[in-house]
């Protein structure tokens, strides 16, 4: 049985988005169009620089004349410059409710607006530098800013919203995907929350079972219990810990449950030590050797075996729980609190690289949990 194919048991705490996280926020990027271009003077800046150089040389070819070349290059590109530092004045608070239409046909008819000019202010120049010159011939070749600075400045508005369009888009991006952060972060911390509060419900309630036959068994276990439990606060703000870790609170779990049930109970733990390192959602063993004691024992007629193996397969961790008893039909059917509450932690720390089966084999029944790679929300 595949437990991440089951639905949901009804006692699983749903996710709700007003829980405030207590991770600490993620810091979202700046995306802004200054930010996206490392700053937004500096790229002007450059921009008009590159094209200052380029117009002055193709100014030399088209008019031979190195001083005219330099003054058009040195009056108009400036002037350039200004107009596309006031054309992003006027359209950063614009465009901030977003890019329509009209704020791109806007864009472009001032596009040919400040090419138009760019002409009148070359042709000035040229009456005033040139006054000598057959008139027709200079003026046909002044016809070239309006052309030449028309489609700069085009270019530059398109860009300038399609580089906005983006940096919205992106920021929107981050934000939903914060926003879903959160949300699964809430969640985890919920789910935790429930996990702690049923073993704590199960371990009171074993305790209470023994005080009046076994007051001395009762007052250990509620010291066992006690350590377990100071041991998940203790780490209540870490979501990961090391296997040797999750291994030593199944142990600490197993030896509540041998004080309880003594020789009806044989527990054996075997892992790698080389894998001992690996860092693993807390208490993901726990509810599935829980599992195995509560079932097991009402499915088992003599000692209760449990066996737990955790090694490497390939690029997996492994994990095998095995308890004598039978798979009960139900528990196929619809998995308890605690196996609902794993398979969906696995989901949200694993997606699609965990797997997690309850199978009956020969006699036992068999838990495996592979996991691949690193958990998320660490």
């Amino acid at each position: 049985m595949v437990l991440e194919q089951q639905g949901s048991h009804p006692a699983t705490v749903r996710s709700t988005l007003a829980q405030v996280s207590t991770r600490e926020p993620v810091v979202l990027p700046n995306t802004s169009l200054e930010r996206t271009l490392g700053s937004f003077w500096r790229a002007q800046t450059a921009g008009w620089l590159f094209g200052a150089m380029f117009g002055f040389v193709c100014r030399i070819i088209a008019f031979e004349d190195l001083v005219f070349a330099l003054v058009l290059t040195a009056v108009l590109e400036p002037i350039g410059f200004s107009l596309t530092a006031l054309a992003h004045s006027f359209f950063r608070d614009r465009i901030r409710r977003g890019i329509t239409l009209m704020i791109v046909a806007v864009a472009l008819m001032l596009s040919v607006l400040a090419g138009l000019g760019q002409m009148l202010v070359a042709d000035a120049i040229k009456t005033a530098m040139l006054p000598q010159n057959d008139p027709g011939l200079v003026s046909s070749k002044l016809v070239i800013p309006a052309v030449y600075y028309t489609l700069v400045f085009m270019g530059w508005s398109l860009a300038y919203l399609w580089i906005n369009a983006e940096a919205d888009a992106r920021t929107a991006w981050f934000q939903r995907g914060h926003a879903r952060e959160a949300a699964l972060n809430a969640e985890l911390n919920q789910l935790r929350s429930q996990l702690d509060s049923h073993f704590l419900l199960n371990a009171l309630n074993v305790v209470a079972m023994e005080i009046p036959e076994s007051p001395d068994i009762a007052l250990e276990m509620t010291k066992r219990v006690a350590a377990y439990l100071r041991y998940s606060l203790a780490h209540h703000d870490q979501r990961l810990c090391s296997l040797a870790e999750e291994l030593e609170a199944v142990r600490n779990y197993l030896r509540i449950q041998e004080l309880r049930f003594e020789s009806r109970l044989d527990c054996k733990l075997d892992a790698d030590p080389n894998i001992e390192g690996t860092r693993v959602p807390h208490f993901i063993l726990q509810p599935l050797i829980e599992n195995a004691v509560k079932h097991g024992l009402a499915t088992t007629n003599g000692p209760l075996a449990i066996s737990v193996t955790a090694k490497r397969v390939g690029t997996q961790l492994a994990v095998e729980i095995c308890n004598s008893g039978r798979l009960r039909k139900h528990s196929r059917d619809r998995p308890a609190v605690g196996l609902a509450n794993t398979s969906r932690r696995l989901e949200l720390h694993y997606p699609d690289r965990h797997r997690l089966t309850i199978d009956q084999e020969e006699g036992k029944v068999v838990v495996k949990l592979t996991l691949r790679g690193s958990a998320c929300y660490a």
